[in-house]
């Protein structure tokens, strides 16, 4: 296997700055090279948006369980039995029938 030079790297690496700087090249360089930045931020943008979309489903997702529990926990307050137990914790009794107003 032959061996290359080490001034053949050079050489192309100076042909290839003079071809990007060339002021005919030099606008597609700034182009591309405008675009691929870009195209790397809405990239990472998008990614940092899934990751804020994602805390946010999860936040959700606690808020509904929380709501869950708070909806159950008011269902056993409010069950019969603990309504009576309540009624004679504060010494309540029922309404008689004139206390009861029927509103049409």
């Amino acid at each position: 296997m032959a061996l290359r030079k080490k001034g053949s790297k050079l050489k192309f690496n100076n042909r290839l700055i003079e071809f990007l700087f060339n002021p005919k090249a030099l606008p597609f360089t700034l182009t591309f090279t405008t675009l691929a930045v870009l195209f790397v931020a809405f990239r990472m943008k998008g990614i940092e948006q899934a990751y804020s979309l994602n805390n946010l489903n999860q936040q959700i997702d606690r808020a509904v369980i929380n709501n869950k529990e708070l909806k159950a926990q008011r269902a056993r307050e409010m069950s019969v039995p603990k309504l009576r137990e309540y009624a004679v914790k504060y010494g309540l009794k029922e309404p008689g029938p004139e206390q009861i107003i029927l509103i049409p």
